[in-house]
């Protein structure tokens, strides 16, 4: 049996927070072929000081000595608009390229992958799913969903407590209500998110 071929590309996957780890773990899980690349995760844990955590997370990877036999790294940070698709991402996108894509560097592309308002607004793009989670009747589902970005946490935080229970942005709570709703009609909606997974996969070729 020959040697495995060893792939030289890795990708660094840095995500704003819980929601985001366990909601992309599953979008990992369904559209790209597993065990093909490394994929290094890192919660920034929000994206105060965001600028700053994605350049330390850069420089971290790059003078770890146990990654120094991976020669390519493409960055992919998932994050929150917080705001209309109008308002400018928190990303420094082209300043932190400037600074980590140069000659020989083993960093090769930064991307963003950004949720307008939020990731939760993604969600609404399942809203029976939402109302499947929460056991609520058909004849008690008023929310009608025509654009998701008008939606955000906070609409979804609404919702859960009219219908008694809580929205959590971690633990178990969160990890079954992504379960439970169906990844791919939100992933076959959501065009950003699909423009991100898009040029991950080009890396698979």
């Amino acid at each position: 049996m020959g040697r495995r071929k060893y792939n030289p590309k890795s990708i660094l996957f840095l995500h704003e927070g819980y929601t985001e780890r366990d909601f992309y773990n599953k979008v990992f899980e369904i559209y790209l072929p597993q065990r093909k690349i490394r994929i290094h995760k890192h919660n920034l844990k929000g994206i105060y000081n965001l600028n700053k955590k994605v350049r330390a997370k850069i420089n971290g990877i790059l003078e770890d000595r146990s990654h120094k036999e991976e020669k390519e790294f493409h960055v992919f940070v998932a994050l929150d608009r917080e705001g209309k698709r109008d308002e400018e991402s928190p990303l420094d996108l082209e300043g932190i390229r400037k600074e980590f894509i140069r000659k020989k560097s083993r960093i090769k592309s930064i991307n963003e992958i950004v949720a307008t308002q939020d990731l939760e607004s993604w969600f609404f793009h399942d809203i029976d799913g939402i109302y499947n989670f929460l056991n609520v009747p058909t004849n008690q589902r008023m929310l009608k969903v025509h654009n998701v970005e008008k939606f955000n946490n906070r609409n979804l935080q609404q919702l859960f407590r009219k219908h008694g229970q809580t929205y959590q942005k971690r633990g178990k709570n969160v990890e079954g209500f992504i379960e439970a709703l169906d990844l791919e009609k939100i992933y076959s909606n959501a065009f950003d998110l699909q423009e991100g997974m898009e040029k991950m996969l080009l890396l698979f070729d």
